[in-house]
């Protein structure tokens, strides 16, 4: 997963983004005419991971990272500690379909985020990659 601007499309929801919604990702419908607030929310910065450099964090637009918690995906300020570190570092891997990719818990590697109808969760490994819900597909950034 390259570092910089993107966002990110579920491989299960077409046209469904994973959006910085309050506290917790939703996934969404973004398109060209949504407006700049929604795109903006849309699109994440990749940035090495603060816990493994080999794996990637993603920050929102308003500085907040993605970070799981009680194995739910939330959006938390930056702390300055080993388990937000942690809680914040994803390894991207192969997703279900070519060309997506899922994405393992650096501190929970035997679990990755995955859709789920109350939002994105951390699922054991194996359901992430065998429901295309696990899967993302890395896209052009929505906010330019």
């Amino acid at each position: 997963m390259p570092l910089g601007s993107w966002s990110l499309e579920s491989a299960g929801r077409r046209g469904g983004f994973l959006v910085a919604e309050g506290d917790f990702p939703v996934l969404a419908p973004v398109t060209g005419a949504g407006g700049r607030t929604l795109r903006s929310r849309a699109t994440y910065t990749v940035v090495r991971g603060l816990a493994a450099p080999r794996c990637v964090s993603l920050r929102a637009a308003d500085g907040r990272y993605l970070r799981h918690s009680g194995m739910r995906l939330r959006l938390s300020a930056a702390e300055a500690t080993a388990l937000f570190g942690e809680d914040a570092t994803f390894c991207p891997e192969p997703g279900r379909r070519k060309g997506t990719v899922a994405l393992r818990s650096h501190n929970y590697p035997e679990h990755a985020l995955r859709a789920h109808p109350d939002g994105i969760r951390l699922d054991f490994l194996g359901a992430a990659r065998a429901d295309p819900s696990g899967s993302f597909l890395v896209r052009a950034p929505w906010a330019r």
